[in-house]
């Protein structure tokens, strides 16, 4: 079993170096599940990856049975759950 696929480490996917415009590791991008107790924010601008950040950290909350509260006022990750 590959590390980011057990119980409690969020795959976010790898580290990318936007200088070079590359992948900048082959090595996964893991977020632990203990690190999520309280309050997350996600922030930046159009286009950044917010909403595919913030999709991939519920569906690995979903996977992991992590309880979720999302406030998003553009209405995308509620279109998500609809699917």
């Amino acid at each position: 079993m590959r590390d980011y696929e057990k119980l409690g480490a969020f795959y976010l996917g790898r580290r990318y170096d936007l200088a070079a415009n590359r992948v900048a590791s082959d090595e996964p991008l893991l977020y632990d599940a203990k690190d999520l107790c309280t309050h997350a924010v996600i922030v930046g601008m159009t286009g950044s990856g917010k909403t595919g950040l913030a999709v991939s950290v519920l569906e690995e909350a979903a996977i992991d049975g992590i309880a979720v509260i999302a406030v998003e006022l553009s209405g995308d990750v509620g279109n998500f759950l609809l699917n």
